[in-house]
């Protein structure tokens, strides 16, 4: 939508900014820092059509990695997510998510999809209707060479506070990231900006996104509760941002993760 197209491309310019500045110092992390990776990644909404199931999208996501696979198109990745801690909100079946390494990657192989994947796209047709595709540009924070084949991934809305940038935002969750790996907790994490068919009337500054293996989600409620993490989260967040109550979902990786650049 176009406000949170705007928060998306003034994010974005702030958080290499800060990239650009936290790199100063060393030639190693100048490099590393001086371009922070952001990447595009869509999300469908799907539901079954009558008489059909999760084992029926997998027969056709295999088909649609054959084709991929038979075309050369080795740039994407796709996982599929299960509802597990909802509302009715979250009123779907499964989610398809995918992504890419690169825009440019990106562009050319929706460009073979929409000109050659016609047989494929029935496959899927037959069996999910699938009402939106949100285009979001993502951001890895943690840098981790992928996540798991399959587990537990949460989303949460989260929404910049007036008056508040997001680099403050940025930091607050890089700081919440470290206390994660100070306590030993095992969890990746990025954000996501809504970049094309998001609705109108959506209200958030970005979608927080994690993901790890059930082992270190256990460990993660432990120490957010038990643990006192909850009092971290307040130094860090409160008056800075809001974040709604997260949707946790089963994952299981249906295409290779594509490399990063």
């Amino acid at each position: 939508m176009r406000k949170n197209g705007k928060f998306w491309t003034m994010a974005v310019v702030s958080a290499l900014a800060v990239a650009a500045a936290t790199a100063a110092g060393a030639q190693a992390e100048k490099k590393e820092a001086s371009g922070m990776s952001i990447r595009p990644m869509e999300i469908y909404t799907c539901d079954y059509k009558d008489g059909k199931g999760y084992a029926d999208l997998k027969q056709v996501a295999a088909k649609f990695n054959a084709w991929m696979d038979s075309t050369n198109q080795q740039n994407y990745w796709a996982f599929l997510l299960v509802p597990y801690f909802r509302s009715d909100q979250q009123d779907f079946d499964v989610l398809w998510a995918g992504g890419w390494p690169t825009g440019a990657e990106m562009a050319g192989e929706i460009r073979r999809w929409v000109g050659e994947g016609g047989a494929v796209g029935a496959e899927f047709d037959a069996v999910v209707k699938c009402d939106t595709n949100i285009n979001f540009a993502l951001m890895d924070l943690s840098q981790a060479s992928s996540p798991p084949d399959s587990g537990p991934v949460s989303f949460s809305n989260c929404t910049v506070k007036e008056g508040r940038k997001f680099p403050d935002a940025l930091a607050a969750v890089n700081a919440w990231i470290a206390y994660e790996k100070e306590k030993g907790i095992a969890s990746d994490h990025y954000i996501l900006f809504p970049a094309f068919g998001e609705r109108s009337d959506a209200k958030y500054s970005f979608k927080w996104v994690t993901t790890s293996t059930w082992e270190a989600f256990g460990k993660s409620y432990d120490q957010y509760g038990t643990g006192g993490g909850w009092m971290k989260a307040e130094e860090l967040f409160d008056g800075l941002l809001d974040c709604d109550s997260s949707r946790v979902y089963v994952s299981e990786r249906v295409r290779g993760m594509a490399k990063k650049k």
